[in-house]
């Protein structure tokens, strides 16, 4: 299932971030970076768990 999430939210960003310029543009490529550090961060946490 992570992986799925990961790829659709790369999907999202890289689409929204095509259609897009500026100011909105760098917010959405920063809002993709903090999303994926969040996903794999937390990949990385549940593991430890296990």
């Amino acid at each position: 299932m992570k992986q799925w999430l990961i790829i659709l939210c790369c999907a999202v960003f890289v689409i929204a971030s095509m259609l897009t310029s500026g100011l909105i543009r760098a917010l959405i490529d920063l809002g993709a970076f903090a999303c994926l550090l969040w996903i794999v961060l937390g990949y990385k946490s549940a593991s430890l768990h296990r």
